[in-house]
């Protein structure tokens, strides 16, 4: 099987955390040093008889700073815990209604849409920056689940459709490649080390003016001395700030130009992006938010006026990024002196002339090793035919899906069984609650949705914006109704599992905070819930027993070194296990993921295809993970 660079830009995001961990605590040592000096410098001066060691005191200020940056520090992420929507609501975004009118937020809405279901995950928030008149964007969160996008007015009025699907295309590949969470961890460091020196301003404005005010020429020598310490600690901390600007800036280039590579392999036109960072250099992508420098390295382009020139630019030059992915732009620049015109006449790089909006390539998932190559990485192929499902989908479903009370019809609809009997008795379930709304479920199911049973993911995708926005009491009911629906037969098919979970994780009550990622765990250390998900896809396409071993001994030679698996019974692959398997094995580390995806694969596909209900499960399996799996292309 081959390679899923998915993973590995997972591993390095990971990586670049503890490389953040440790550039943090040598930080936080240096301000200690300068603290200490500047303390014994102060003191001595004030008592000769003090050296220049002194212990207790460095105990102290090491104690001090370590804690006041620490609190900081996780004070910063706790105001983040809810993910991208918390970012976007700081800068000053407005989330976008899914049924809003305005052309310019209609047209944002559908690109977006395009690459979510493109690309296998549900629709993130969407916000608008409306008092934000430069280009730019960004996509914040810890994950898929709490993923949002998020572009300023000028972004939408500035640029055409192409320019901004090369923009959101590009957000989405810091979605995918883990640097969205890399990006929240940033914020809460760099506001940690910035409260030293607040707290040296705070000191300087207080005491500065009690002392003034006060007649007694004792207290404002002693107010003096404070005076000067906080002026020392504003210094030291706007020192440790500077540094770490630095690093925030090593951190974050070299996944810029990763990111603009990833748009172009999304989309296959490197002019569309090309043309929005032209743009950008001409208009600028300046934020006037005062919470813009804290959140300067996940924006897509520098949105801040620096000081210090490239030394702390989060983005790599305009000019460079523009010829990487569109070589020669630089000497047609050099003639023209237009950006814009510059990247108009750069050939386009071979292999890429007249492919933007060409038709879905066939490439069905029939194996593993189709089925998961574009994994985090869909191609050209899977927008236009994501473009292409949302153009034919039919008026009724589209606003379904788009209206929060008719989505949730909608879902509710997409859960009831293809034959009579079962759909009936599950009807009966829901209008012992809701009449009405039992109707609404039964007008959709045998209207807009019997043409369209193939689409059930892309729908429940496309739902999920609308949904988030129901009150609390209608999402807990909502959610109590679709696994009373999904339960009705006693059993639960890989497309209920996957709609359960997605609910789950997308559509989260008050105080349903999303998975924040922790110390990743080896697969090794899971064989109990691994197992019990490899026997599923095991049982899944098996006829017996002994095609179920050798299902599941297919998946487990992909194991290397977890040699402690063993094909359950089936009375032992119970929905509580696989769920509570489920949510466990989202701990693993990225190739831990990418080792239990290969051997469910192949479990799946040794009777020598996927078929659609195996490969419904294997997504679901996939995006709970945070491992999106683009949908299989249309065979030949």
């Amino acid at each position: 099987m081959t390679a899923m660079d998915f993973f590995g830009h997972q591993e390095q995001a990971r990586r670049a955390t503890r490389w953040l961990v440790a550039w943090f605590g040598l930080a936080v040592a240096g301000i200690i040093a300068t603290v200490y000096i500047a303390a014994v410098v102060l003191l001595s001066a004030t008592d000769v008889q003090r050296g220049n060691w002194q212990p207790e005191v460095l105990l102290g200020i090491a104690a001090g700073t370590i804690g006041i940056v620490t609190i900081a520090a996780l004070f910063k992420t706790s105001q983040l815990r809810a993910g991208g929507p918390a970012v976007a609501t700081m800068l000053g975004g407005l989330p976008v209604d899914p049924a809003t009118s305005d052309p310019h937020e209609r047209r944002l809405l559908n690109i977006v849409e395009e690459m979510s279901i493109a690309s296998g995950v549900p629709v993130p928030q969407v916000f608008v920056l409306q008092q934000e008149q430069g280009i730019n964007a960004f996509a914040a969160g810890w994950g898929t689940a709490d993923a949002a996008v998020a572009v300023t007015r000028g972004c939408l009025e500035q640029l055409d459709r192409d320019e901004l699907q090369g923009v959101i295309a590009h957000e989405f590949s810091h979605v995918f490649h883990g640097d969205m969470r890399l990006n929240i961890r940033l914020m809460g460091v760099l506001f940690g080390i910035l409260c030293i020196a607040t707290i040296g301003e705070i000191i300087v404005r207080t005491v500065g003016r009690s002392g003034m005010r006060s007649g007694n020429s004792k207290n404002k020598g002693g107010a003096a001395g404070i005076v000067l310490f906080g002026i020392v600690l504003w210094i030291i901390g706007y020192l440790g700030v500077f540094f770490a600007g630095l690093i925030k800036a090593a951190v974050s280039r070299q996944r810029e130009y990763l990111a603009d590579a990833a748009a172009v392999q999304y989309t296959r036109n490197p002019r569309g992006i090309g043309l929005a960072l032209a743009k950008i250099g001409g208009i600028g992508g300046r934020l006037e938010s005062a919470h813009a420098e804290e959140a300067s390295h996940m924006l897509f382009a520098d949105g801040v006026k620096r000081l210090f020139g490239g030394l702390h630019a989060t983005h790599p030059p305009i000019e460079q990024r523009v010829e990487r992915i569109l070589p020669g732009f630089l000497k047609h620049l050099q003639s023209t002196g237009d950006a814009v015109a510059a990247v108009a006449a750069t050939p386009l790089p071979a292999g890429m002339a007249g492919l933007a909006g060409a038709a879905p390539a066939p490439r069905p998932a029939t194996n593993p090793d189709a089925m998961f190559a574009d994994l985090g990485n869909p191609r050209q192929e899977h927008v236009a035919q994501a473009r292409q499902f949302l153009g034919n989908l039919p008026l009724e479903l589209a606003t379904a899906a788009r209206d929060p009370h008719q989505a949730r019809a909608l879902v509710l609809a997409l859960l009831l069984d293809d034959q009579v009997a079962g759909r009936d008795a599950q009807l009966r379930l829901l209008q012992e609650r809701d009449q009405a709304l039992a109707y609404d479920v039964r007008t959709l199911a045998t209207s807009a949705l019997k043409d369209h049973r193939g689409d059930r993911l892309p729908l429940l995708e496309l739902a999920v914006p609308a949904l988030r926005r129901l009150d609390e009491t209608a999402k807990t009911t909502l959610r109590a109704d679709a696994r009373r629906i999904a339960m009705a037969d006693g059993r639960l098919s890989p497309f209920e599992l996957a709609l359960l979970k997605t609910l789950e994780r997308h559509v989260r009550l008050a105080g349903e905070l999303p998975r924040r990622p922790g110390r990743p765990a080896a697969l090794i250390a899971r064989p109990a819930e691994a197992s019990v998900v490899l026997s599923v896809l095991a049982r899944a396409g098996a006829t017996d027993e002994v095609a179920a071993a050798r299902a599941f001994a297919a998946g487990l030679a992909q194991l290397q070194g977890v040699p402690t698996l063993q094909l359950l019974p089936a009375p032992a692959c119970t929905i509580e296990a696989l769920e509570q398997g489920i949510d466990r094995l989202a701990e693993l580390s990225p190739f831990g993921k990418r080792l239990l995806l290969q051997a469910c694969g192949a479990a799946a596909a040794n009777d020598g295809h996927i078929a659609p209900h195996e490969a419904e499960l294997l997504r679901a399996l996939a995006e709970t993970w945070d491992c999106p799996v683009p949908p299989p292309l249309p065979a030949s």
